[in-house]
């Protein structure tokens, strides 16, 4: 394939996947200006390495592993401490449930992306694995204490 037919079929595919990118990005996060750098290099990583895509059929799974990625890379350098008030207000995981958006904000952000990819994008456990460079087991352990967990917070509250 060309370089122009190339170029304009990533820009679809970056185009269909712009809203997955931003909700994982975003459970991992939790800051909108840190989601927009992480997706920005998420997306250049991509395109330079296109090449190295044996198969276009899995470059949205592709690519939100390069984005996960990105995500914890800026974690581990900016370790930031986020206050409710800091998160984008607008955005609430398409959950309205304030009480909902503040027990998956107390996750780590592991299991906010386990979380996010199993409910909200629709992946297998199978498929979180090889995102996440993690055994099946670990993922369902993931869900099953982020659910504990959430559980928990949100029962507190009602009592």
């Amino acid at each position: 394939m060309n370089k122009t037919r190339t170029d304009a079929w990533f820009a679809r595919e970056i185009e269909a996947a712009e809203a997955s990118m931003f909700r994982v990005a975003f459970a991992i996060l939790r800051n909108r200006t840190d989601v927009e750098d992480a997706t920005q290099s998420a997306i250049l990583k991509a395109y330079d390495r296109l090449g190295t895509l044996a198969d276009r059929k899995i470059f949205r799974t592709w690519l939100i592993r390069i984005l996960k990625n990105e995500c914890f890379d800026i974690l581990r350098s900016r370790r930031p401490i986020i206050a409710l008030d800091d998160c984008d207000p607008g955005y609430e995981m398409q959950v309205p449930d304030l009480d909902l958006n503040r027990a998956f904000d107390t996750l780590s952000p592991e299991e906010r992306l386990t979380v996010t990819l199993f409910y909200f994008e629709g992946y297998k456990t199978a498929e979180i694995a090889k995102l996440t460079d993690v055994s099946e087991g670990t993922v369902r352990s993931r869900l099953s204490r982020a659910r504990a967990s959430m559980k928990s917070i949100l029962t507190e509250k009602e009592q």
